[in-house]
């Protein structure tokens, strides 16, 4: 009996100073964003609309990334001149890209017709399912695409293609 409850007491000890050791231990980051220089900015101003973290989901060049935040701006985006360019360094910091990528429009994510292409949520989520039920065979297929601004696809040329 007396071996019982040493080994209890022992036991309770342990797992008592194991759980005050991780109570005192800082909690990793949840947002698995890097900090640095204007991660706060991009939470702050590409937050307000979507997960900030899907932001991050692309990598692009300097230009990509500037490319995005005024499509973004124009989007409706609020954020001061400094707050944009610390969001544009911070981006081209830790989520730059060889080049501004082309993406398969039969395959991208929501975020990526978002941030690449430009596309409104709603314009995505109609292209989404338009694709579900008939991918592109080429960019003009997507003329025929309800609620898509085909201007957009138009404009985006460069850095987009369907197969």
């Amino acid at each position: 009996m007396r071996v019982a409850t040493t080994c209890l007491i022992l036991c309770s000890t342990v797992v008592f100073a194991a759980t005050a050791r991780q109570a005192s231990t800082p909690p990793p980051p949840t947002d698995g964003l890097p900090e640095g220089p204007g991660k706060r900015e991009l939470i702050k101003v590409c937050g307000a609309c979507h997960d900030a973290t899907k932001t991050t989901a692309v990598r692009l060049t300097r230009d990509g990334w500037s490319a995005v935040i005024d499509d973004m701006v124009k989007a409706g985006a609020k954020g001061t001149d400094k707050e944009l360019e610390a969001i544009l360094n911070y981006l081209a910091k830790n989520f730059l890209g060889e080049a501004a990528r082309a993406i398969n429009l039969n395959t991208a994510p929501s975020i990526d017709l978002e941030s690449v292409v430009g596309l409104l949520r709603s314009e995505a989520r109609a292209l989404i399912a338009w694709r579900e039920k008939t991918p592109c065979k080429q960019l003009e297929d997507l003329k025929n695409v309800p609620g898509l601004d085909y201007k957009k696809i138009e404009a985006a040329k460069g850095r987009i293609f369907c197969f």
